[in-house]
């Protein structure tokens, strides 16, 4: 695909800058009690049809959209939830990618997976009953289902910035994100982070103790907040018009890549180059979901989108030093 440079007016459109002023961090938020997590049987291919379309089809069927996470250079994990609601995974080891195997449970949102140390998958779904749910790969084998509660009006992003760190995000009945981490030993209760989203959140690191999350406003406009070290700096306004969500990948320190689907369906890329945001980038091709994007090298990012056929569509970017 051409890469073009595209202007911010383009594809943005203003709203008053109050809509996404951080909010008073020190409610909680409320959540139905956990209910019972249906859980589906074994694989089959049959759940996941394949087509033959130009590019890097990598098949499935998709209800929402897809996750990503890298686990070595050269390891890829991708997760979709298949029209029976189950959630589905493949992996590509070295340029050869597995078949597709059922993982189960029943999802009603894109799930969303990370990988914080080696032979680790951490994913995360929203259930039927719009709570968090929470599946992990230890190396060997795939844990059951655990319900970390929470109620979700979009789906859940998930970050983690050290071996015994996770964050999660999600945004609430009342369109602010909230946070729920995990330290190494216990969960965290939810807290507010105010905005007004309009979306599923987006979520990254790129260092130790630092988190970068990205939602879309009501204009469909991308805003970011990061955590410091200590503390939450506040909403900015990024630009741009996204039809569905954002996703962030970053591969080394003080680097950040973010892809939206623009009006037209094609993938746009903003990029933070350590000083500055650069972008809009248009990459092209043609989406109907939110896209994902991992680094899967330190100078290398992996994108992956729903094609028009609901089939996962995968292209890799360098990303200049």
């Amino acid at each position: 695909m051409t890469i073009s440079q595209t202007t911010v007016e383009e594809i943005s459109n203003e709203m008053p800058t109050g809509e996404m002023e951080p909010q008073d961090a020190s409610r909680r938020m409320p959540y139905p009690p956990p209910t019972p997590y249906p859980m589906m049987g074994a694989a089959s291919l049959g759940d996941m049809p394949t087509f033959a379309m130009d590019g890097e089809n990598l098949g499935g069927y998709s209800q929402y959209g897809v996750a990503a996470s890298s686990r070595p250079e050269n390891q890829l994990d991708i997760f979709t939830i298949g029209k029976d609601s189950a959630m589905y995974y493949k992996k590509c080891d070295r340029s050869v990618w597995s078949d597709w195997e059922r993982l189960g449970g029943f999802c009603i949102s894109a799930p969303v997976a990370v990988s914080r140390r080696e032979n680790r998958i951490d994913t995360f779904v929203i259930g039927g009953d719009r709570s968090v749910y929470y599946k992990y790969w230890n190396g060997s084998t795939w844990s059951d289902w655990l319900n970390l509660g929470g109620y979700s009006q979009f789906g859940v992003a998930a970050a983690a910035w050290g071996e015994h760190r996770l964050d999660l995000f999600i945004v609430n009945w009342d369109g602010a994100i909230y946070q729920k981490f995990w330290d190494g030993l216990i969960w965290s209760d939810w807290e507010k982070l105010g905005g007004y989203c309009i979306s599923t959140p987006a979520a990254v690191s790129w260092g130790l103790n630092r988190i970068d999350i990205f939602a879309l406003g009501s204009d469909r406009a991308v805003y970011q907040n990061y955590w410091n070290g200590s503390s939450w700096v506040g909403w900015e306004k990024l630009g741009g018009y996204s039809q569905y969500g954002v996703a962030a990948a970053s591969g080394i320190e003080n680097r950040l890549d973010i892809y939206i689907i623009a009006r037209n369906g094609a993938v746009y890329q903003k990029y933070w180059d350590g000083s500055n945001w650069v972008g809009w980038n248009n990459l092209g091709g043609y989406s109907i979901a939110a896209p994902a994007a991992v680094a899967s090298a330190p100078n290398r990012v992996d994108t992956f989108v729903l094609g028009s056929d609901r089939a996962v569509y995968h292209k890799w970017y360098g990303i200049a030093d």
